[in-house]
């Protein structure tokens, strides 16, 4: 069995015939297509690529159905979850949705999907390479494979079709085959899409390692020795759980996810050069958008486009600043959590720094940046329900039905407002000027509210 080596997971185990769709050329595109934007030119180690991140991801999704099928059978010795067929089948499923699950993406990863055409986003692409280049015919082999090699029917063969229908459909339902296991296609889409899922255990550990920085480090193995499943015969629902021992390690895990996004996925400086790339890819695309054919599309990398700003250089002033990296300088920033009930003035405040700084200095450039994210979807917003089987159950030795992270975690419950910083950015000219003008605004506001 093919073999690569990674520096996140140790070797990652292949099949031949999935080694067949890396060397493909959809796949291989992903070589040249950083994980993380231009977060290398803050984090100079942040070089790493979709390509590698596929990989660990397909690597996890192994690892963590085997974790929690596993602990549910020594749990639940006289049920039965899956037939042995059914078992194998599902994990080579979800091998290959995490293998393929980012082809689509445009360079730079999500820092310039802004200029999709029409809405689209980068997994209509993805659904496009699987069904429609050579990436299609070997999926189709692997499951025809697997039919010759378990003895079984047509039923088990493995499509793009199938794939797509369980990780990226909106609306599933409307296939019939899906519904024929809906319990068991939402169960596995739990391990690509959820707040347990495999593809943010890899792209936490793996940010934090190229960027070299420790704040998306976590217990990984704790996680997944800590996965499990729970079953709701009644309402035929089938959940990926945690064991109660484990809540701990999901904490970490969901602290390390939410600093990540406060210290480098939203690091003022890489948000102002994501900004500056978006406006100069503008300047290279027709009608400022990425081509809607997918053959013209796959054509598009990070170094075809850093070759082209690089050609326009001295005739586009966007071009010469990002290639020289002149960064605006950031002269102001809300609180992490601008709208919460606790920084209720932030919005008020920043429009009015605003407003004061193009009073004082009206020659000088002023540029706007707010990021938003939730960085925790499920926990704290969203209780558990076993009927409706939302939420994450975490399962007790000790008691019959799950309890929810909501009543395991305090610690989680502390995090209840999303992530919204914004920023004030302004010319290298003026920031000196601008950083004193928001110093003596914010010094008389404060002398105000002490009187």
């Amino acid at each position: 069995m093919p073999r690569l080596r990674d520096p996140i997971h140790g070797f990652i185990e292949l099949s031949d015939l999935e080694l067949e769709i890396v060397d493909t050329a959809p796949f291989q595109r992903l070589r040249n297509i950083k994980q993380l934007a231009t977060t290398y030119l803050v984090y100079h180690g942040a070089e790493h690529t979709r390509f590698g991140h596929s990989l660990g991801v397909m690597h996890l999704v192994s690892k963590s159905f085997r974790s929690a099928i596993s602990n549910y059978k020594r749990d639940h010795p006289e049920k039965s979850l899956f037939s042995e067929v059914d078992e194998k089948w599902y994990e080579q499923i979800l091998r290959l949705i995490a293998l393929t699950h980012d082809l689509g993406h445009a360079p730079f990863s999500h820092g310039t999907e802004a200029l999709f055409d029409n809405g689209l986003e980068h997994e209509a692409f993805t659904n496009k390479i699987i069904c429609e280049t050579k990436i299609a015919d070997i999926i189709k082999r692997i499951g025809k494979k697997f039919c010759q090699d378990k003895g079984v029917g047509e039923e088990y063969q493995i499509t793009p079709e199938l794939l797509w229908c369980i990780y990226g459909e909106k609306n599933p339902e409307r296939n019939q085959k899906y519904m024929e296991r809906i319990a068991d296609y939402k169960f596995l889409k739990t391990f690509m899409d959820s707040e347990l899922d495999c593809d943010k255990m890899d792209y936490l550990l793996r940010d934090s390692y190229y960027c070299g920085v420790n704040y998306g480090k976590f217990d990984l193995n704790r996680v997944i020795e800590s996965l499990t499943v729970y079953f709701n015969q009644k309402q035929n629902i089938k959940q990926l759980a945690l064991q109660k021992d484990g809540v701990h390690a999901f904490e970490e895990f969901v602290i390390a996810r939410y600093f990540m996004f406060i210290q480098v996925y939203f690091h003022k400086t890489r948000r102002y050069l994501d900004k500056l790339l978006v406006d100069c890819i503008k300047e290279i695309l027709n009608d400022n958008k990425y081509p809607a054919q997918l053959e013209d599309y796959l054509k598009w990398n990070d170094d075809m486009i850093i070759g082209k700003i690089s050609e326009k250089k001295s005739v586009s002033e966007n071009a010469r600043r990002f290639l020289n990296r002149e960064i605006m300088s950031c002269v102001y920033e809300t609180h992490t959590h601008a709208n919460s009930n606790t920084n209720s003035n932030d919005q008020q405040l920043f429009r009015v720094l605003k407003r004061e700084l193009k009073n004082k200095l009206p020659n000088c450039i002023l540029y706007e940046d707010e990021a938003i994210k939730l960085a925790h979807k499920i926990p704290v917003l969203e209780r558990f329900n076993a009927d409706s089987g939302k939420g994450i159950p975490i399962v007790s030795p000790f008691l019959e039905k799950p309890t929810s992270i909501t009543d395991e975690s305090v610690l989680l419950n502390s995090l209840t407002s999303p992530i919204n910083i914004k920023r004030i950015y302004v010319d290298k000219m003026h920031a000196k000027e601008a950083k004193t003008v928001v110093k003596e605004y914010l010094a008389e506001e404060g002398e105000n509210n002490e009187e």
